[in-house]
Parts: C-alpha cells; sequence; structure tokens
C-alpha cells in the first residue's frame, strides 16, 4: 500500500472516528440513561454496521483497477463531495432515540445508505483491498478512545460538537480523490 493511500485512508478513518455526530453522541446518550455496558459497545457497532453495507457491495462487485474505472470513482467523488457540502446537514436520518441497540444498528446503516458510504468504500476497494479493513479499524479505535476520554471528561464531546466535520470530510475525500486520479496523470 502506497503512504499517501495509506494517509488517506487513516486521515479518513480519524475524522469519521472523531465526528460526534456518528455515533459518539448515541453513545453519551446511552451513558446518561445508565446503560454502561452498552453505551461502550455503540462505537463498535454503530461503526461495523455503517460500513457494511458499502464493504458487502465493494467485495460483491470486485470492481477492476483500470483507468476507465478510476475515472468514474473520481467523478463520483467529487458529486458525493458536492452534495455534501451542500446538503451535509440534511444527509442524517435522526431514528428513534430509546436507548436500545436495535435503533444504533437501525439509524447507523439508514445514515450509510442516506450519506452514499458506497462510493468511498468502493474507491478504498480499487486502491486496496486492506483498506475495507483499515478504515473500520481505524473509526473503531478512534471513536472508542474518544468515548472513554468523553466519560471522563464531557467538555471534550462538546468541543467536538463546535466544528463542523462535513468540512473535514470533505478534505479527506479530497486527499482520496488525488490518491485515486493520480496514477492516471
Amino acid at each position: 500500500m502506497l503512504p499517501l493511500t495509506l494517509i488517506a485512508i487513516l486521515s479518513l478513518g480519524i475524522v469519521e472516528g472523531l465526528d460526534p455526530y456518528k455515533g459518539l453522541l448515541f453513545s453519551y446518550y446511552f451513558y446518561s440513561f445508565r446503560k454502561v455496558k452498552e453505551s461502550y459497545v455503540v462505537p463498535i457497532l454503530s461503526s461495523i454496521t455503517y460500513y457494511m453495507i458499502g464493504i458487502l457491495i465493494a467485495v460483491l462487485l470486485n470492481i477492476s483497477d483500470n483507468a476507465l474505472t478510476r475515472g468514474i470513482m473520481f467523478f463520483l467523488l467529487l458529486a458525493h463531495m458536492l452534495i455534501k457540502l451542500v446538503m451535509g446537514k440534511v444527509l442524517h436520518y435522526p431514528g428513534n432515540m430509546r436507548p436500545k441497540i436495535l435503533n444504533v444498528i437501525q439509524w447507523s446503516t439508514l445514515n450509510s445508505i442516506i450519506q452514499m458510504n458506497v462510493i468511498v468504500l468502493l474507491t478504498l476497494s480499487i486502491l486496496s483491498k486492506l483498506s475495507l479493513i483499515l478504515l473500520p479499524i481505524t473509526v473503531v479505535i478512534v471513536r472508542e478512545t474518544t468515548y472513554c476520554l468523553s466519560v471522563k471528561n464531557n467538555r471534550i464531546l462538546l468541543n467536538l460538537t463546535e466544528y463542523n466535520f462535513n468540512y473535514f470530510y470533505i478534505i479527506t475525500i479530497s486527499l482520496l480523490s488525488i490518491v485515486l486520479i493520480l496514477p492516471l496523470l
């Protein structure tokens, strides 16, 4: 795996893991209802279900790595970034707010579909099949670590909510787009 590809994957994983609206707030919500064990499972479960559909599609399609595929995926990533930039706050399914694990699964699966997560995972499958494992692992580690620190000091989670992670996400997807198209230039 090329170093630039690895940097793009890890950057995306860190941004996704730190985004409080992709599982961290729901974990803290579980914690506030005294469901401590479940609150520590939410970051893992939300990460797995968020990426599961995209990984399954990427593995089943097994897209070949050629110039045409890279070009198509590049333009799909550009469209994905534009949509995220314009409608980032709208692309979110709030779902049922009862602190139940089934709601976490429903919430993260539907958000994965709404946010067109499959485009990113198809791109990663072109770059490296290993990235389909590396991205979710990075997200789980960052999300779980951030949550554990937030339980000790809830100011961390409050500070994270002040940032618009859609912009950070767009920057990391831009890096992924560059890595994807670079061999064609």
